[in-house]
This record gives structure tokens, C-alpha cells and sequence, in this order.
């Protein structure tokens, strides 16, 4: 079909099929928070276990490296399609059918004892990877209006927590319970929270996209994805400038040129490229990457730092457990800025709110850049940091949510999320060879070589601080959706004549 279609958007159905009860929304809303915690946990409670599984399934360091590589690869593909497939067949059948998939994952991970089963447990793990986009579009459904922008942060924030006390307790249920019981909780949780979502989620009557699922644009989207992560995931053990690197890179490249150009001339795109042109969506896609840049590294390598040995001279030699308890700090505060940044959004402008949040990000790495030398600094700058990662978080969620219509909700909130992984993917790209060109002779990075990384964290940080410049505000934002999305005249949607 030709590219010039217009941008489609079913008519809000303006009867719902029951009214908005303040008890139903507030019951929606904590269940639909429970979800994002549950799939939080699964994402983040196996990185800090990494050793143990490793000899648990007695693997090699790079073999082991799989059971992250599988569950970034499974979750960037399968996190923009099934928040499509929700768009179009139902968002609360897909979220069932997600969490579902996230307790079967767990449960063969459990009883897992080779590598393969292990990674193909983290693969299934990752169609997790969809529940927040399915949140973000279940809460436009079901929550009024009003309260969406406070429900979307909300939900953000939590799961952001739920992230980070993974990390918190991966130690302790190890040492006590045993590696298996990373994949048994999860399972529990995940099981018995798809449960309630079967039974107690209320179905809602929101708009729901047109069309099939684009399998052209969906097998194309994969293969972008594969392409670009698994060099970026693996570079550092091939060469950056190997011909396999490289090539996969091309690939990418590629593949992706295809994936837009078919996306364009569909009738019924797995993601509208025009969405992505409105001024809203790609500003906000741009801050996730470079949040995701930061956060990811922050999370992941900020721990290891904290168990460099002593005898490096610089290292603290604390324990899994003692590293993840340091980490409590950053988790209180990026939940209570976060869970604060929903209401304020209501008042204050996304822009406003991102500038703001930027600020003690770049504050709390360049002081972790110059005071490293005890726990407890550590654990401040973190909780510094924690305030404009909680921000980040939820203003740009419900950035996204608002900047786009009701049938494209889990479609682009799932790119952003890809997007923000992706940018952790370059992220930890980027630390991991710094780490390596300073390595010392016992094989730990050199103190150097840290305060190296924390100051091109800081950097990606003040770069974060000039994007969120170019964000419309509230009024710029409504010109771009009524230049790009108009209201349905007639059933079969007829699209209208753009304002000039």
C-alpha cells in the first residue's frame, strides 16, 4: 500500500461498557503494579547470581554470559509485538498470557541443570519484557482520564523498585535457599499474579488498533534487533572490529532500512513510522536511550564495583548481600520521586519535570567520580542518582502514553522500553571496554578505569539534560497530534485534512 495513509485512530468508544468507580480504578491500578513488580524482579534477581548459576549449570564465564544475552535478545522482540497483538486482540488476554509465559519460564529455569534449558528458560522469561506497555494501555483503558498520567507514573515507579530489590535480595535467597529458588519465587509470584489478573482485572472496552499482525514488519523488526544486540551484548568478547562484529552491525543496518521501508507501505504497520515522527515520541524515544545508557550501567556495574576485592588498594571487598543492601537507598528514593512525579505531571510539564530530574543524576556521578572510597558514599550518590532515575522513569512513560492515540499505546511504549534497552545495551558496551583496556595485571579493572566510566556516565548524563531540551511543551505537544492524528468522521475512518 502507499506510504500516505493516514494515520488511523478507532474512535474512542465514548459509552464504556460501565462507568469509572474510583474503587475499580485504585483496585485495577495495584493490581496492574503487582504485575510490573513481579516481571521487575524476574528481569534483575538473576544478574547478581550470575556465579552461582554458573556452577550450578557448570558453564564457562562466556557461556554464562548467554543467560543474559537470551533474555535481552527474547525481550526486545517479543516487548513491541505483543504490545501490539494487545492492541489489537485485547490487552488483558495478552498480560494473562504474558505472565503465564513468565511463570513457565521460571519454573523450567528452576529445574534447569545444562545451559541450554537455562537459556531457554530466560528466552520465554523475556516475553515479560511486554507487561509494562500492556500496563501503560490497560490503565488508559480503565483509569479516567485524569488520573492516567498519576496511574502511569505510579505504575513506572514501582516497577523501577521492583528492579532494583532484585538486585537486594538475589544474595539472600541463594545463600539460604538455594540458586534454584531465583526461578521458584518467581514462578510463585508470576503464577498466582496471572491468576488474579484472569479473575479480577475488569475487562474494559478502550479502543483496539485495526488489522492483523503485520508478520512482514515483525520478522524484520526481530532481525533488527538480533543483529544490533547480539554485537553489542558480545563485541567485547569478539573484537569491536572483527569481521563477525561488524558484519552483524551492516546487518542491522540493513535489515533495519527494510523494516522501515515495509513498514511504511503497510496498511496495517506493526508500528506506524509516523507515530514515531511526532515530536512527543521520538524526543522522549531519544531521553529513553540515553536513560537507559545510565541506568543500566549504574544497576550493573556499580555492584561489581562494590565487590572489587580490598586488596586491589581501591576495592571495599563487600558481599553480594552487603552490595545489594547499599543499593536500598537508591530504591526508596527512585520510588518516591517517581511515585511523586505522576501527580506532579498533571501541572508541571514533562519538559520541565526532565530537566529537573536530570540534574541529580549528573550531580550523584560526578561526585561518585570523586568519592568512592567508602560505603556510605556510595550508597548517598546512588540515592541522589535515585531521585532523577525515578523521575526519568515515569515522566516519560506518561509522555509517551499521552503523545500518542489509544490504539498505538502498547506499540510505542513497548519501542520506548526496547529503545531504553538498547540503550543500556550500548551502555554496557561502552563501560565494559573501558573496564577491560585498564585491567590490571590480577585482572581487576584499575581504580582509574572506574572513575573513567563514572565520568562518561556523567557525560551521557549532561547529553540526557540537553535532549530533554528539545521535548515540546504541553501546547507544542497538541499541535503535533492535531497536525498528525485526527478524529474518526465516520466508521470506516476517514481521515481528516491536517491544520496548517
Amino acid at each position: 500500500m502507499p506510504s500516505n495513509h493516514a494515520l488511523e485512530r478507532s474512535p474512542d468508544p465514548a459509552p464504556r461498557t460501565r462507568p469509572f468507580r474510583a474503587e475499580g480504578a485504585q483496585a485495577s491500578l495495584a493490581l496492574l503494579s503487582v504485575a510490573s513488580v513481579s516481571y521487575a524482579l524476574v528481569q534483575s534477581v538473576v544478574n547478581p547470581g550470575l556465579e552461582a548459576l554458573r556452577d550450578h549449570v557448570h558453564t564457562s564465564q562466556l557461556g554464562v554470559g548467554w543467560v543474559l544475552t537470551g533474555f535481552l535478545l527474547s525481550s526486545a522482540v517479543l516487548t513491541p509485538v505483543l504490545g501490539r497483538v494487545g492492541d489489537q486482540v485485547g490487552k488483558r488476554h495478552v498480560l494473562v498470557a504474558v505472565l503465564a509465559l513468565l511463570a513457565l519460564g521460571s519454573v523450567i529455569g528452576a529445574l534447569a541443570t545444562s545451559l541450554p534449558v537455562l537459556v531457554l528458560a530466560r528466552v520465554l522469561q523475556g516475553a515479560g519484557g511486554a507487561t509494562l506497555p500492556l500496563a501503560f494501555g490497560l490503565v488508559r483503558d480503565l483509569v479516567p482520564r485524569r488520573q492516567v498520567g498519576t496511574a502511569v507514573g505510579t505504575i513506572a515507579a514501582v516497577s523501577s523498585v521492583g528492579g532494583a530489590l532484585g538486585v537486594l535480595v538475589a544474595g539472600p535467597i541463594v545463600s539460604s535457599l538455594g540458586v534454584a529458588w531465583l526461578f521458584w519465587l518467581p514462578a510463585i509470584a508470576n503464577g498466582l499474579v496471572a491468576i488474579a489478573v484472569f479473575f479480577f482485572l475488569p475487562r474494559s472496552s478502550g479502543a483496539t488498533a485495526a488489522g492483523r499482525l503485520n508478520v512482514g514488519a515483525t520478522v524484520t523488526l526481530a532481525g533488527t534487533l538480533v543483529l544490533l544486540l547480539l554485537p553489542l551484548s558480545l563485541g567485547q568478547d569478539w573484537g569491536w572490529l572483527s569481521g563477525r562484529t561488524l558484519g552483524l552491525l551492516a546487518g542491522a543496518l540493513a535489515v533495519g532500512t527494510l523494516w522501515v521501508w515495509w513498514e511504511n507501505r503497510s496498511r496495517h504497520p506493526l508500528i506506524d513510522m509516523r507515530v514515531f515522527r511526532m515530536r512527543p515520541v521520538w524526543t522522549a524515544n531519544l531521553a529513553s536511550f540515553l536513560l537507559g545508557f545510565i541506568l543500566y550501567s549504574v544497576f550493573g556495574f556499580v555492584p561489581s564495583f562494590l565487590q572489587v576485592p580490598t586488596a586491589t588498594g581501591y576495592g571495599l571487598g563487600e558481599s553480594i548481600t552487603v552490595s545489594g543492601l547499599l543499593f536500598l537507598p537508591v530504591t526508596l528514593t527512585q520510588f518516591a520521586s517517581g511515585v511523586v512525579t505522576g501527580p506532579l505531571a498533571t501541572r508541571i510539564p514533562a519538559k520541565a519535570l526532565l530537566i529537573l530530574g536530570s540534574v541529580p543524576v549528573v550531580v550523584s556521578l560526578l561526585l561518585l567520580a570523586a568519592f568512592h572510597g567508602e560505603p556510605w558514599q556510595i550508597a548517598l550518590t546512588m540515592a541522589i542518582g535515585g531521585i532523577g532515575f525515578g523521575v526519568g522513569l515515569s515522566a516519560l512513560s506518561a509522555l509517551v502514553v499521552h503523545a500518542v492515540p489509544a490504539e498505538h499505546t502498547g506499540a510505542v511504549s513497548g519501542m520506548n522500553a526496547n529503545i531504553r534497552t538498547i540503550g543500556g545495551a550500548v551502555g554496557a558496551a561502552v563501560v565494559t571496554t573501558i573496564l577491560a583496556s585498564t585491567a590490571r595485571a590480577d585482572g581487576y579493572p584499575s581504580e582509574g578505569g572506574w572513575v573513567a566510566v563514572f565520568l562518561v556516565l556523567a557525560v551521557a548524563a549532561v547529553v540526557g539534560l540537553t535532549s530533554c531540551l528539545l521535548i515540546p511543551t504541553g501546547h507544542q505537544e497538541n499541535e503535533s497530534q492535531d497536525l498528525h492524528i485526527g478524529a474518526d468522521q465516520t466508521a470506516e475512518s476517514t481521515a481528516p485534512v491536517p491544520r496548517s
